[in-house]
């Protein structure tokens, strides 16, 4: 994988790890709520799209030692 694209996937998994203890603290706001849960929607969609990515790759470099 690209560096870029490995900080890229640390980035989103920081970003959505803080949105988990965001809901998971004593002050949330149901506007803000309604928000982040947005939020989290999208990095989860991105993360699932990088990891399908990766493991397509990591198919494609198999099957070259087989």
């Amino acid at each position: 994988m690209k560096e870029k694209n490995q900080r890229n996937y640390q980035k989103m998994t920081a970003e959505l790890a803080a949105i988990i203890d965001w809901f998971e603290g004593d002050k949330v706001n149901l506007d803000e709520a309604v928000t982040k849960y947005k939020q989290a929607l999208k990095l989860i969609t991105e993360i699932e799209t990088y990891l399908k990515t990766a493991e397509n790759e990591v198919k494609k470099i198999s099957i070259k030692f087989e």
